[in-house]
């Protein structure tokens, strides 16, 4: 696994871009249908699939790096909540992370059931907009301070 590690790194970093836009797209097309009174439309179940499909893929690499990297170890061994850097790869990034993907399953999930489309909006809006609140405060853009990698990653860096 640690010869793999900086390419899952690299793609992790990458991949965080895609759920970005896509969560974005979907929040924004929720918000114009839901104030607009629009018709929900295959394109908007099809840019929620792709959130939901990102969003997947990240966290496969995410628990290919978590459990490869031994940050689960760092929970049992005790002590990890005392330093800030291994409390926010151990607790907050991963906490917050599968706490956004849950919304974002949810909000998938809102596409496919038969309800209005104004409700149907208004639900994929909120779960949309709160996953992405979330991915952005958990992730570790490089201005945070101990945690902070580098906003375009490069394999040579790793």
């Amino acid at each position: 696994m640690q010869s793999l590690s900086p390419y899952f790194l690299y793609l992790h970093s990458i991949i965080r871009y895609f759920i970005i836009l896509f969560t974005a797209i979907v929040a924004i097309q929720s918000l114009v249908g839901m104030m607009g009174k629009k018709e929900f439309k295959k394109t908007n179940k099809r840019m929620a699939l792709f959130m939901l499909i990102s969003c997947d893929l990240q966290l496969l690499l995410g628990l290919a790096l978590y459990f490869g990297n031994g940050w689960f170890k760092a929970l049992t061994a005790g002590g990890a909540m005392a330093n800030p850097a291994t409390r926010f790869w151990t607790v907050e990034h991963s906490v917050g992370m599968i706490v956004a993907l849950v919304l974002v399953h949810m909000g998938y999930a809102i596409t496919k059931k038969n309800m209005d489309d104004d409700r149907k909006y208004k639900r994929l809006f909120w779960f949309s907009f709160l996953a992405l609140a979330i991915f952005m405060a958990t992730i570790p853009w490089e201005a945070k301070q101990l945690v902070g990698r580098p906003n375009i990653p490069s394999l040579h860096r790793m």
